[in-house]
């Protein structure tokens, strides 16, 4: 019995830590109210050496009244310490072939201290209502008892006192609590108090069993002390639901969070609608006046032919006769990208932009002007996320560009080809660069 009642308290108290974590909404000592009364009646019956038939489920000991009162402190919705005095009379009849029938009168006087445990509550952390509450309350006391022994034999009567007994006792309860309001509850409390003793029915030959008790069950009015006098109101009068809500601040974390998600958006469309598209002209798009690939902000010879072979400044180089057919061969084919026509996405996106489509209608009228022209559209996705991720996302982009040029521009699906590439490795960076679909010519 010790072993549970230590189980018990273990859970009480871990119980209690795992509510006294830090907080940033409602204290629980500060802002709710916490003490309550409650008064109880109804019946007992003891329980241990009384005279009980073969198939008797009951002993003979006849039925008692019974009061108490407690004061509890509820330290949250999950548990509470209860200080608890309760008066069990009782009495009842031994027989036994050496000392006959034999009746007993006694009174037990219990002080105890137990820890209360709301079941509903602990198995039911997303309960939205506080009416129903099934508590287990279970702890440890003293209990002095008085006892009249009186002996039924031939010749008379004997009577035997036993004053000032004392005992252990150990109480185990279920108590199922409605609450009519925020100021007052009800409830049926039955249970079980075990003792460490016996002899309460103060005859010799019944020591030493260890088996005393006494059932219970009563009815219990329960009054809850300043519920009006706390932000938070009576802890009893709180669900697991709003209590979660109270305690870290759910509601005014979820007002900041939405208030952040907003300035986010913002601020994401300022970044990538005004923003990024700036910066991406001033880094990538320069003047290129006699357009030799030489931007003329480093070009020495800004006028050199079209076409010419230059090097890192824009100045004429010779090349060898081999190149001159690279160069051409180069140029009938057609290959090249223009990254100035490329199709630029958003973020984790596969939706055209009004230069997006401006661009494809370009390469529409390219096509258009040369029949024998072929496209492969190459789709390349930004660094961050998975390789498979974003292997889908840049088929989507060049099935996305395709569509447009077959259904808007009437170009014929057999002369473009679509290559989904993933992930860009080089360089691995979060830029609108690398978010893009490119136009490869070719006949």
């Amino acid at each position: 019995m010790k072993k549970i009642i230590t189980l018990l308290a273990a859970v009480s108290m871990a119980i209690g830590a795992m509510a006294a974590e830090t907080e940033v909404g409602l204290n629980d000592y500060k802002d709710f109210s916490h003490w309550s009364i409650s008064v109880n009646g109804g019946l007992s019956q003891f329980d241990g050496d009384a005279t009980q038939d073969y198939n008797q489920l009951l002993s003979n000991s006849r039925l008692s009244w019974t009061v108490g009162i407690d004061v509890e402190y509820t330290f949250n919705p999950y548990w509470g310490i209860i200080a608890q005095f309760q008066y069990l009379p009782y009495q009842g009849r031994t027989n036994s072939a050496e000392y006959g029938s034999n009746d007993f009168v006694g009174s037990m006087y219990d002080p105890s201290l137990q820890a209360s445990i709301n079941l509903f509550n602990l198995f039911g952390q997303y309960r939205k209502t506080w009416k129903w509450a099934l508590y287990l309350n279970a702890g440890v006391g003293m209990t002095f008892y008085n006892v009249t022994h009186t002996s039924v034999r031939e010749g008379g009567q004997a009577a035997t006192d036993i004053e000032d007994g004392r005992a252990i006792n150990f109480p185990l309860y279920m108590n199922l609590e409605y609450n009519i309001n925020k100021y007052l509850a009800v409830g049926l409390l039955a249970g079980y108090r075990f003792h460490n003793k016996d002899n309460f029915e103060g005859e010799h030959y019944t020591r030493g069993t260890y088996n005393d008790g006494a059932f219970s069950a009563q009815l219990d009015l329960r009054v809850k002390l300043a519920p009006n006098k706390r932000q938070g109101g009576h802890m009893r009068n709180i669900s697991p639901f709003e209590y979660r809500k109270l305690k870290v601040g759910e509601d005014q974390l979820q007002s900041q969070i939405d208030s952040l998600n907003e300035r986010l958006t913002a601020l994401e469309d300022t970044v990538y609608n005004s923003i990024a598209p700036k910066v991406e002209e001033l880094t990538t798009v320069q003047p290129d006046g006699d357009g030799d690939g030489v931007p003329d902000i480093r070009d020495r010879e800004p006028n050199t032919p079209k076409g010419s072979f230059v090097n890192y400044w824009g100045e004429s180089i010779q090349p060898d006769p081999c190149c001159n057919e690279i160069k051409q061969m180069l140029s009938d084919a057609n290959f090249g990208v223009d990254y100035n026509q490329s199709v630029y996405f958003a973020i984790d996106e596969a939706k055209l932009s009004r230069e997006a489509k401006a661009n494809i209608a370009q390469v529409a009228q390219k096509m258009k002007d040369n029949p024998e022209l072929l496209l492969d559209i190459r789709g390349y996705c930004d660094y961050p996320g998975s390789g498979d991720y974003n292997m889908k996302l840049s088929q989507k982009r060049v099935e996305l560009v395709g569509k447009e040029l077959i259904e808007k521009h009437g170009i014929a699906a057999e002369r473009i080809t679509m290559t989904p590439k993933g992930q860009m490795s080089e360089p691995p960076s979060f830029t609108r660069k690398n978010r893009r679909c490119d136009f490869y010519f070719y006949k």
